[in-house]
């Protein structure tokens, strides 16, 4: 069972209702003519904003609860969302063919290994000045002491959870959490554009019934070079 089954079955909206402001300030700079890639689109709260604004969407998530939601929700709006199992690794698409691509909150569940393989097959997919939208934790986060101190360091700013499984990083079932150093985020990406670059303390907030949050977060808006092949 995927590890978001029960938490998406638990909470209507998870994340919230509400798409991304950096999504929507940025919206009408998508290629229309090319899908929208939405990676681990969870329960379809950025997905569905893009398919609204009459962009083609494919959005891969591989809990079910979250694709049964996203395909419900898309379906009552006859929406061009396509809702796909497949985890980034696994996603066939042909170089250049997404118009943008979506990657909100995902980095903090990978590892370096992960996340270096997620970078290459973002840009990989980028159409000619295609945009793409980055977020996750900075080490600036108040929880990156806890994790230091119960989790396992596997490699800088990021822990792997010791009870999963042996916590051997890669086993199935390993929780992971990254914290990337401040402006980390530009050197994964450094044949793409800056659009929009920022770091800080986001608002407060609860997921579920959980505690109140707050994390030391950073979002980027990235675009691929226009000439290339």
């Amino acid at each position: 069972m995927d590890p978001y089954d029960r938490a998406y079955a638990d909470d209507r909206d998870l994340f919230g209702a509400s798409p991304e402001p950096t999504l929507l300030h940025f919206l009408d700079h998508l290629d229309r003519d090319r899908p929208v890639l939405d990676i681990g689109a969870g329960q379809g709260r950025n997905a569905l904003a893009v398919a609204r604004a009459g962009l083609a969407v494919d959005a891969l998530e591989p809990s079910a609860v979250g694709r049964s939601a996203l395909g419900r929700r898309a379906g009552r709006e006859a929406l061009a969302v396509r809702v796909l199992t497949a985890g980034f690794d696994a996603h066939d698409a042909p170089p250049g063919h997404h118009g943008g691509v979506l990657a909100f909150g995902l980095i903090p569940d990978l590892d370096w290994a992960g996340i270096h393989r997620l970078a290459e097959r973002c840009v990989h997919w980028l159409a000619p000045g295609g945009l793409l939208f980055v977020t996750g934790f900075t080490t600036e986060d108040p929880a990156v002491a806890r994790f230091r101190a119960e989790w396992r360091e596997i490699g800088p700013g990021s822990f792997a959870d010791p009870s999963g499984l042996g916590g051997d990083t890669g086993s199935p079932g390993t929780r992971i959490r990254t914290y990337l150093a401040p402006d980390q985020i530009l050197t994964l990406f450094p044949s793409l554009a800056v659009l929009h670059h920022q770091e800080g303390l986001g608002p407060e907030h609860r997921h579920g019934d959980g505690p109140p949050e707050r994390h030391g977060r950073f979002e980027v808006v990235l675009q691929a070079p226009q000439g290339r092949v």
